[in-house]
């Protein structure tokens, strides 16, 4: 009688199978963890485009509107502005407005203006020269909203008590725009580790707009004249360069840390 040999696996082809079990697994962790650093790359990388690019039209949006030849630049540092910016905007209605009076009537263009609202009022003076026009400061002190303009429109009659002096020498007349502006700095800010592109309001209030931003040089400007030539003094100034840099915590393929600069020069108005 014979006897079979009993069938099976041998200890070595145990630990052959073994040892390409664990290869193909540890080569498909490793493919998983590959491409979980690749999305995490791709995405920082998006991010952070998106968050330059952004901050980037805030600040184009706010600099075009800009006039430094009439003021509008008040504080101007390497890492920080700080700017009168139009928020509310309208034409006076009447046939003209000359020196001594304090009230102007308004025909409002979108917002209407209130009470506590600082103003420039453009003051024409002689048609002929534009040497003797200029932008006139005041605050509005009270609002009268049943006045109309010429032609029935609907307007405000704005009452500037005891600034009367500031039109002694000047002829606003009619459809001069005015302008109602807020001070506003722009600059960076740190909130919770990380910085944003922020802006503070006159009354010291900080909101973050845009990032996060990369600490310390995420964000720079500098001011040029109408040569291109770098200039100190904000009346001066023509164009403003804009370098906004993102940073994230996570790391490209070389190890480095995912970053994204885009750098801008944005035109004022005048």
């Amino acid at each position: 009688m014979s006897i079979r040999g009993n069938r099976g696996f041998t200890l070595v082809e145990l630990i052959v199978v073994t040892v390409l079990g664990a290869l193909v697994v540890g080569a498909a962790l490793q493919v998983l963890v590959t491409n979980q650093r690749t999305y995490t790359a791709q995405n920082a990388q998006i991010q952070g485009q998106q968050a330059t690019r952004a901050a980037l039209e805030v600040l184009q949006a706010e600099f075009r509107e800009l006039s430094p030849a009439g003021g509008d630049i008040v504080v101007m540092g390497r890492d920080s502005i700080r700017i009168r910016a139009m928020r509310k905007l309208g034409v006076s209605c009447e046939n003209m407005l000359r020196g001594g009076s304090e009230r102007i009537l308004f025909l409002p263009v979108g917002y209407r203006l209130a009470v506590g609202d600082s103003i420039l009022v453009f003051a024409d003076n002689d048609e002929a020269y534009f040497e003797d026009d200029r932008w006139i400061s005041a605050q509005v002190t009270k609002v009268d909203s049943m006045k109309v303009c010429l032609g029935a429109f609907y307007a405000h009659e704005l009452i500037m008590a005891g600034q009367a002096s500031r039109f002694a020498a000047d002829s606003v007349h009619s459809g001069a725009p005015i302008r109602a502006f807020t001070y506003y700095t722009y600059g960076l800010m740190q909130l919770d580790g990380d910085y944003y592109l922020s802006r503070r309001n006159a009354a010291g209030v900080l909101s973050p707009l845009v990032g996060p931003l990369r600490p310390g040089r995420g964000l720079e400007f500098t001011y040029l004249d109408e040569f291109g030539v770098v200039t100190t003094d904000p009346l001066k100034v023509r164009q403003i360069g804009v370098t906004i840099r993102s940073e994230s915590k996570a790391l490209n393929s070389l190890g480095e840390m995912v970053s994204d600069t885009i750098f801008a020069r944005i035109y004022t108005r005048n």
